[in-house]
């Protein structure tokens, strides 16, 4: 093994895997903005600032592969610090999950009426991006890479948060799905496919969540957590954005059955009570 291979190597990796799930962010936001969608203006200002939040979180970390690769090649003592790029592509992980999960969390109210349930997730999830800020802003001003223990704690609770909410809104948003299958053959398969695309999505952010607390746990010293903490941001960004774009081909789908007409489903998913 290199003597890199878990810093710098981590480094590239994640954002490698960043740049990757950012193209399918572009893919949909694009499919949006050019697809005739309803929706009122606080959503579509919603998913223009995740955009912008994506693509400045995408700039950003290839500035900082830029200036550890190609500027530092030299200088391998530049890892011993906390440069203000790490902190901020922390900053618009946190800003990411917070309006995805939001968003998520006031779909699930809308389908499932429970008021005590939203207040809860609600708080988890203010209480998941404090935590994620401020250690991203604490560790800007430790700066010392060498002495980030204390801001441990910190991060595990924040990615702990994150992947409970995530399994939460996924397991209860599913069990909700679940219970509004018709006995029509098409109407389930609509609500199956809505089911599957909510588990993928609530999977894939905690096991990212996950993988995060196990590098900085045993890889504290390296920079392994930042191949599953980059992309982050962009898996949450793709769950919402898929969501949306999802609405024109499973309304299509529902307006071609006279069975699914009946039950409402179609104007239910294309005015998101559904999905």
């Amino acid at each position: 093994m290199g003597a890199f291979d878990l810093t710098i190597g981590g480094l590239f990796l994640g954002f490698a895997i960043n740049l990757y799930l950012y193209g399918f962010v572009l893919n949909q936001y694009l499919t949006y903005k050019t697809t005739k969608f309803d929706d009122l203006i606080w959503l579509r200002v919603l998913v223009a600032v995740l955009f912008v939040v994506d693509t400045s979180h995408t700039a950003v970390s290839f500035y900082a592969v830029w200036y550890f690769l190609v500027d530092n090649y030299t200088n391998p003592n530049v890892l011993e610090h906390v440069l203000w790029m790490l902190p901020f592509c922390c900053v618009t992980t946190a800003i990411s999950a917070l309006i995805v999960q939001s968003f998520l969390i006031n779909r699930l109210y809308r389908l499932t009426r429970q008021f005590w349930l939203y207040v809860i997730l609600t708080f988890a999830a203010v209480i998941a991006f404090v935590c994620g800020v401020v250690g991203c802003i604490w560790c800007g001003i430790i700066f010392d890479a060498t002495k980030l223990a204390p801001v441990i704690p910190l991060a595990i609770a924040w990615l702990a948060l994150l992947a409970c909410i995530d399994m939460a809104i996924t397991v209860t948003l599913s069990r909700a799905l679940w219970q509004c299958k018709t006995g029509f053959l098409r109407t389930n398969t609509i609500i199956h496919r809505c089911i599957r695309a909510s588990i993928q999505s609530g999977l894939f952010s905690s096991v990212f969540a996950i993988a995060d607390i196990m590098g900085f746990v045993f890889w504290n010293n390296t920079y392994i957590y930042i191949v599953f903490g980059w992309p982050a941001g962009r898996i949450y960004s793709n769950s919402l954005l898929y969501t949306l774009v999802a609405r024109k081909e499973l309304a299509e789908i529902a307006n071609k059955s006279t069975e699914v007409r009946n039950t409402g489903v179609s104007q239910q998913l294309y005015r998101m009570d559904l999905y």
